[in-house]
């Protein structure tokens, strides 16, 4: 039986072929019309509102794209203010800008005339903000007097930091020059110290030409060396630190063995410590009486829970040795005790109010000295002055504000003054007129190499609670 299929069919060309049936489109969806906006529902609120564009041109838009500042500092560090043309914050801390490489000195110098808003300045950007960060420990030295204390008891009291007053009526603390802690070796080593912080007998030296008014000579030196030596041994035997009073008994009664390990008769070596002996003795019992006239007081201490210490010097005079030996003296403690302490890798905030108390002699000369180690301790020192032109070209006071690579320069009502600012650190030309333009709380803020700043200091209400110094003239607390 033979099957037919549809391929053995022969092919007419003439035959009219049905056309494979092709898928039929799908039919166009018509677009869903918007319903009505029915006016009773419009006004009851229904509907949302309806966008009305407006037809622009790219020229005209671009306006639309206004360009970003970039920010005046970067976000590591304390907040200092706001700079007054992005309106911006401005940040900054000695050390961080050390880690950064803006700047290769942590000294920071504040300039200006008073009641231009340093004091706040130190107080909340140097102290409180400081002790927020963890490992910082903050030392102040607090010349100004408020309501009869020094203006930073309120700010120590705040923290719960003691204040630690000194006075020369013998109501305040005693601190003692020649106490262990100070040195870092014992007495004598001298030329051993280059590189470290003051010893014992460079600080003694120091101490005596300021009671001298004059250089110590060279055996004048010497028999303060041996007094020094002498008392140091006779003290340990007691079970006691040395004090002035014996390198005095010392000086006017020297060991017969001394002079003969020099050379000298007994009588020419005591004649040789007679001046150093009744100036060291009219100091501890007239200029410095209770001050520097026995071992240190138990509540003279540079550590406190808080991480602030406050030293009131505001009771001391401004006229004599007192002011610049008890500050030297505290400094000179602080960099020893802060060598002593490398390894524990802390960083200190020493704030000096007035550093033209250090402007010049051999106690300035120490300050300077100390300051300059700066770096290897971790210390930044915060000076606080009111013009450059007050500070004689070679004090040390003067080599502090050169050496400070942050500077904050407040308003200065003088010309002359605020063109030594602009010739002290190099700014451009025309900055003499903001200088003396600026008002309380706005300052320039150098840094480094970077160009100034003019920011606006700002303040919380509890800071500005703590740091207000107008008591006396409001007649309020």
């Amino acid at each position: 039986m033979t099957v037919r299929t549809s391929a053995a069919v022969p092919h007419d060309p003439g035959a009219q072929q049905t056309p494979h049936p092709a898928a039929e489109p799908e039919p166009r969806r018509k677009k869903r019309r918007e319903p009505r906006r029915t006016r009773w529902l419009d006004r009851a609120g229904w509907y949302e509102p309806r966008e009305i564009g407006a037809r622009s041109t790219t020229r005209q838009a671009e306006a639309l794209n206004l360009a970003l500042s970039s920010p005046p500092t970067t976000h590591r560090g304390l907040i200092l203010g706001t700079d007054r043309l992005s309106g911006q914050l401005v940040c900054h801390d000695p050390f961080i800008a050390y880690d950064d490489k803006l700047v290769s000195a942590p000294n920071v110098a504040v300039i200006g005339d008073v009641g231009k808003g340093k004091s706040s300045l130190l107080k909340t950007w140097g102290t409180l903000r400081q002790l927020l960060l963890s490992g910082r420990r903050v030392v102040v030295l607090d010349k100004k007097t408020q309501a009869g204390q020094g203006e930073y008891t309120r700010l120590a009291r705040a923290v719960g930091a003691p204040s630690i007053r000194f006075a020369v009526d013998g109501t305040g603390s005693r601190l003692n020059p020649l106490d262990p802690v100070i040195s870092l070796g014992d007495a004598g080593e001298g030329g051993k110290q280059a590189g470290r912080p003051t010893g014992q007998m460079m600080l003694l030296r120091a101490v005596l030409a300021e009671a001298l008014g004059r250089e110590v000579s060279e055996r004048e030196g010497k028999a303060l060396r041996i007094a020094l030596f002498a008392a140091t041994g006779d003290a340990r035997e007691r079970g006691r630190v040395p004090v002035i009073g014996d390198v005095v008994h010392h000086l006017i009664r020297p060991a017969a063995e001394a002079a003969k390990d020099i050379g000298l008769p007994v009588a020419e070596l005591r004649e040789w410590g007679f001046d150093p002996a009744f100036a060291l003795e009219r100091m501890i019992e007239e200029d410095l009486a209770g001050l520097v006239d026995g071992e240190t007081s138990p509540d003279v201490q540079l550590d406190h829970p808080s991480g602030l210490v406050h030293f009131d010097i505001s009771a001391l005079p401004v006229e004599g040795p007192a002011l610049r030996i008890v500050m030297t003296v505290i400094n000179t403690w602080q960099t020893n005790m802060l060598a002593r302490r490398s390894q524990q890798l802390m960083q200190t905030v020493n704030i000096v109010e007035e550093g033209w108390h250090v402007a010049e002699g051999a106690l300035g000369k120490v300050f300077q000295r100390n300051t300059k180690l700066a770096r290897g301790l971790g210390l930044a020192t915060m000076a606080g002055f009111h013009h450059v032109s007050d500070l004689p070209a070679e004090s040390a006071a003067r080599s502090l504000l050169q050496e400070a690579e942050t500077v904050f320069i407040f308003g200065q009502s003088l010309r002359s003054d605020a063109l030594a600012c602009v010739d002290l650190y190099d700014l451009p030309a025309g900055t003499e007129d903001t200088i003396m333009g600026l008002g309380r709380g706005t300052f320039l803020a150098k840094i480094g190499s970077e160009a100034p700043l003019l920011v606006q200091h700002i303040r919380s209400p509890a800071e500005i609670q703590l740091t207000e110094t107008d008591d006396a003239m409001t007649g309020r607390r």
